[in-house]
């Protein structure tokens, strides 16, 4: 009798390529179960899971059927991938990564409560195609990619969200695409301020005439923002003529108040020339507060889509406002619908307003977490966060939702990037 196997093929692929998953050896008719377990940098272990029904061959050909019952239930053959979720805690939460160093997830066939095969799968965000250096120079903090082969490739500066994390298996992966990709540390990072307090604009012009010189390529170069980070890509493109392109993702339409130990403050982001750039000041109702007590207490999920429907009700200063309308380069902006961190698609329309050449592409039902460089491609998709002190951050969407819209935008910002950071 034919033993029971997985086959994946290949086993060793970029983490944005598909995968061919097939059993085969079984019973025709028999329920059989696959088993996906991976740890993030932080050795959180997440795992999924997906139960079939063989065909009148003994085979599953799992890009063709959905499973039964698990952790996915539509025809896709990374949904083994991207519907991992933390194995112990409630809600899931945040699948972290920040070095380049690639996935090994251990892929088990189970039947009848019995494990029959295991295979072990390599995800890679580079696999020798880029170089990795540390910049530490006149200022400027970093980690810069850049493709092997000899070229002219342009240059582009990848900026974090209010995690103020390293992003450096993002950087990589665009590097291999044929980009310099400075992974730009600017808060919470050794070299840098620890919080997002008064940085200076000038820090990051800085930064891209050193980033030029490296590379001795004296282009303009391109911005990739996400969240915070889409905030502050777009006021240095309205601050600074220096840019060919600009991406971001789950953007502000305005500038927004600083961080302390990671938790929004009533201080100033950024500043330039010397001065303190106004941002959007919260307006908390007392049933907002209510809210977050009584989810704090009873440790379920919290939503700050409340803060912003108060805050932006009010007059709003225009001095907030990022002056998208003095941005000269091309922009592309990507955004959900369920956005529950800040109303994204709302802003991103809002910016589109005033730069009508803007392109936006907005993805139904998907949250916070929905793009390059957070949200990549047949990864573990979020939807939650546990932040410490018993509260459980909701970002939105759904594991589906934000997996179907990393995939899509993934190469709609790979064409945008390819048509104008040339």
């Amino acid at each position: 009798m034919t033993k029971p196997t997985v086959t994946i093929t290949p086993r060793q692929s970029y983490i944005d390529e598909d995968v061919t998953i097939i059993i085969s050896g079984c019973n025709p008719g028999e329920e059989v179960s696959l088993y996906a377990y991976v740890t993030d940098d932080e050795s959180e272990p997440f795992m999924s899971k997906a139960t079939f029904i063989t065909d009148t061959k003994g085979q599953v050909l799992i890009s063709k059927v959905a499973p039964i019952s698990g952790n996915y239930n539509e025809v896709d053959v990374n949904g083994i991938f991207w519907s991992m979720s933390h194995e112990t805690k409630k809600h899931g939460h945040y699948f972290t990564k920040t070095t380049a160093k690639e996935l090994k997830i251990t892929i088990k066939l189970e039947i009848n409560n019995e494990v029959v095969d295991e295979v072990l799968i390599e995800r890679y965000f580079d696999k020798g195609e880029v170089t990795r250096t540390d910049v530490n120079q006149d200022g400027t903090v970093g980690t810069l990619y850049q493709p092997i082969y000899e070229g002219n490739y342009q240059n582009i500066i990848l900026l974090a969200g209010s995690d103020g994390g390293r992003l450096e298996h993002s950087a990589a992966l665009l590097a291999s695409k044929g980009f310099n990709v400075l992974d730009l540390s600017y808060f919470n990072q050794s070299g840098v301020p620890k919080d997002l307090e008064n940085i200076p604009l000038e820090y990051f012009k800085s930064s891209i005439e050193l980033l030029k010189k490296i590379t001795d390529n004296h282009e303009k170069v391109t911005l990739v923002g996400y969240s915070r980070g889409a905030e502050l890509a777009l006021l240095l493109a309205s601050e600074y003529d220096e840019f060919n392109a600009v991406v971001a993702g789950a953007p502000s339409a305005y500038i927004t108040s600083g961080l302390r130990n990671s938790i929004y403050a009533p201080i100033n982001s950024w500043t330039i020339n010397g001065e303190a750039k106004p941002y959007l000041k919260f307006r908390y109702r007392p049933s907002t507060m209510l809210y977050f007590i009584s989810k704090w207490l009873t440790k379920k999920p919290v939503s700050f889509k409340g803060i912003w429907d108060s805050s932006l009700k009010t007059t709003i200063n225009e001095e907030v406002r990022i002056k998208a309308e003095n941005i000269k380069a091309p922009v592309l902006l990507l955004s959900g619908t369920d956005d529950e961190i800040w109303p994204s698609s709302l802003f991103s329309e809002e910016i589109k307003s005033r730069l009508p050449q803007t392109e936006h592409f907005y993805f139904e039902n998907a949250g916070h977490f929905l793009s390059f460089p957070y949200a990549l491609p047949n990864m573990p998709s979020t939807i939650y966060e546990h932040v410490g002190g018993g509260m459980v951050m909701k970002y939105g969407g759904t594991q589906s939702a934000n997996a179907n819209a990393a995939k899509e935008s993934w190469p709609i910002i790979v064409s945008f990037l390819q048509r104008h950071a040339c």
